[in-house]
């Protein structure tokens, strides 16, 4: 039998997937989430106040995973026998994404998530079989008991293990309890919460803050929180929000995120924040973390009551972004984040080759650019519905279906639309290089005939340097607050957007448009010649809504009302704005440009703190630096860690002076 062979080389997740081969694909994979945690490795208890702690061993190499419910290493499989790699694959994992390769800039069918922790903590994962068990199909209904079932054991496991190391009893008595029973006090509600956090992968703590508020009675979980913050970090898990329902919790949230990578932390802001809100914010902002990004609630708020007013108002305040920045709700949501990154530059300089040399005014080249975005995205979406069915068939996710609403009480697997809330988000990748690259195009040939055509495209074949250098420095440019380059950036954004706008998705209620590159604007850019903008042959594209390194020159104010100008009241799915200041600016000064940006329609801005000279040194003498951290396209990472060119494109942002 298959299942022994994989017990044999001690794969007891596979061994569980082979048990009972004529069930259903969901009923095996729940049936290997059992056997995995009846049989895993345990980590190692280090005297923390949170167990899990630390990353956690991966002793087998087929285990559980949030993407496909259980993850194949196929190269450490097959060491251990290549067949049994193969017959996993052939059975387990039928399912590839069909996006175009050229148009999945930073994602591909990717889906970040976040359970429903309020409800596990109010009422118990025990409590759940007495739903599950209403469940009219029999191989969901049991799959879920089984995973549960090898939840209790792996909390025994725990437990027993614990008892020999003679842990903390108190951790000891929470885990007797929590997550299969209510949490009563805010201990045991950290402790409940960490424990979710590791049997969804650790990908997104949620709505942390307002979650943990109930069970708060003055306490201070600071260091409780830094424990479960650096659960998320060590795991590279992503964000937490932190809503305008403003509580103590909220201010220990973010005096514990101090200095850390993770989590990548979500402040909403409002014009009633209160003044401690702000101070506690900068202070975070000063130890050089690039948290917390800021968010305009009033925008996010009003655009999904018009966008999807079936959504509830209480399920609304659950808003989180999964991932950098993506729009989620926090428990009850699906949501591809993200599904595409649609190459707009790339597109550009296909219609540049084909249709400028015979376009008779700028007009008519700007439409030949948009019919073909059109195009483009006419086949992405068809493809990414394509995906969403074949994911739906081959790729069932027994826990994020035990864990997210309300995927139990319609009885339907969490990729087959059983999560309450579901959208896709879109990236648009290299908008502000086309912005100013159409601009160019403009003013260059049709308006001050300063090229013709065929001596045009030349120069940008080879690469002119000259050519790109009198581009790069023409006097139409995004982020400068120009009247012509906002109108430009209006009338592009919203043409662009609004091409999703009467789209569904197979699985959801819509499409939203995004603008985060997350690291990939390299990879983005390694194929594209050099374009009008100025960027050279292969150079990455832009990785924010911010300027084109070194052209945003009259301003920090000037620059996010360049960035307000794009349209943002469409862009739902949070694009990205990246902002760097040098750590001595003022805080009044600060809050006031961030205020000013939230009114004028700003709808995301996270904030790198450190000056150009800390940079050149972390970048020449990477070990006096290792904790410096820094935002890239929607995340923070260590500096260190970042490739060379991410590196230099760091170093080649405007720092603001904001003394």
């Amino acid at each position: 039998m298959i299942s022994e062979k994989f017990k044999l080389i001690g794969e007891y997740g596979a061994s569980g997937m082979y048990e009972e081969e004529q069930r259903s694909l969901f009923y095996r994979k729940a049936l290997g989430i059992r056997r995995f945690y009846e049989n895993c490795e345990l980590a190692p208890y280090e005297g923390k106040a949170l167990y899990p702690s630390g990353i956690l061993p991966k002793k087998m190499s087929i285990y559980p995973s949030y993407l496909s419910g259980m993850n194949i290493d196929y190269n450490d499989v097959c060491k251990k026998d290549t067949e049994l790699a193969n017959q996993f694959l052939s059975d387990f994992c039928k399912y590839h994404p069909s996006v175009p390769v050229e148009h999945t800039v930073a994602g591909s069918m990717y889906t970040h998530s976040m359970p429903n922790y309020e409800r596990i903590l109010k009422e118990g994962l025990l409590s759940y079989a007495e739903r599950i068990e209403k469940i009219e199909d029999k191989d969901m209904r049991e799959g879920l008991i089984h995973v549960i079932e090898g939840i209790k054991c792996y909390i025994s496991r725990c437990l027993e293990y614990l008892g020999t190391v003679c842990a903390d009893e108190k951790l000891i008595k929470a885990l007797n309890k929590v997550p299969l029973y209510p949490a009563e006090n805010i201990y045991e509600a950290i402790v409940s919460w960490n424990f979710i956090l590791y049997l969804d992968n650790c990908d997104n703590l949620g709505c942390l803050a307002s979650g943990l508020y109930p069970y708060y009675n003055g306490e201070c979980v600071v260091d409780l929180l830094k424990n479960l913050f650096d659960n998320l970090d060590v795991n590279n898990g992503y964000s937490m929000a932190l809503g305008t329902d403003y509580n103590p919790i909220t201010l220990q949230c973010l005096e514990a995120s101090k200095g850390k990578r993770r989590p990548m932390t979500e402040l909403f802001i409002n014009d009633s924040t209160p003044d401690e809100i702000w101070d506690k914010a900068f202070e975070v902002v000063r130890t050089n973390n690039g948290q917390p990004a800021f968010y305009n609630e009033k925008v996010i708020m009003s655009g999904f009551k018009n966008k999807f007013p079936f959504i509830k108002d209480e399920d609304l305040k659950k808003f989180c972004g999964g991932g950098c920045t993506e729009s989620m709700l926090a428990g009850l949501s699906n949501v591809g984040s993200l599904d595409a990154g649609i190459n707009l530059l790339l597109i550009l300089e296909t219609v540049i080759y084909k249709k400028l040399a015979d376009s008779k005014s700028f007009e008519e080249f700007y439409e030949c650019y948009i019919k073909e975005v059109a195009s483009v995205v006419e086949t992405v979406t068809a493809e990414i519905n394509s995906s969403q069915r074949e994911r739906a068939k081959y790729n069932p996710l027994p826990m994020r279906t035990l864990l997210i609403d309300d995927c139990i009480d319609l009885g339907l697997e969490y990729n087959n639309g059983g999560a309450r809330y579901k959208w896709s988000i879109i990236n648009f990748a290299g908008m502000i290089n086309v912005i100013d690259s159409m601009l160019v195009i403009r003013d260059f040939i049709f308006e001050e005939k300063l090229y013709d055509v065929p001596l045009f495209i030349e120069l940008l074949k080879t690469n002119d340097k000259e050519f790109l250098r009198n581009a790069r420095n023409h006097k139409v440019s995004f982020g400068n607050d120009n009247t012509d380059a906002n109108n430009f950036t209006s009338r592009l954004s919203s043409d662009v957007f609004s091409m999703l706008d009467d789209k569904k998705p197979y699985i959801g209620e819509g499409f939203l448009p995004a603008s985060i590159q997350f690291m990939s604007q390299v990879g983005a850019g390694k194929n594209i010649g050099a374009t009008p903008d100025g960027r050279e042959k292969g150079a990455p594209l832009c990785d924010s809504l911010g300027a084109i390194f070194g052209k945003d020159t009259e301003g920090p104010t000037a620059l996010l009302n360049s960035v307000t100008s794009v349209d943002l009241k469409s862009a739902l799915g949070i694009p990205v704005l990246n902002f760097n200041i040098n750590p001595d600016f003022k805080n009044a000064t600060l809050k006031a440009l961030i205020l000013g940006y939230m009114d004028g329609g700003g709808i995301h801005i996270q904030i790198t703190c450190t000056s150009l000279e800390t940079l050149m040194e972390a970048y020449k003498n990477p070990e006096m630096h290792k904790n410096l951290i820094v935002r890239v396209g929607g995340y923070s990472e260590y500096f260190q860690n970042l490739s060379d060119e991410l590196k230099r494109m760091v170093i080649q942002r405007t720092i603001q002076k904001l003394s």
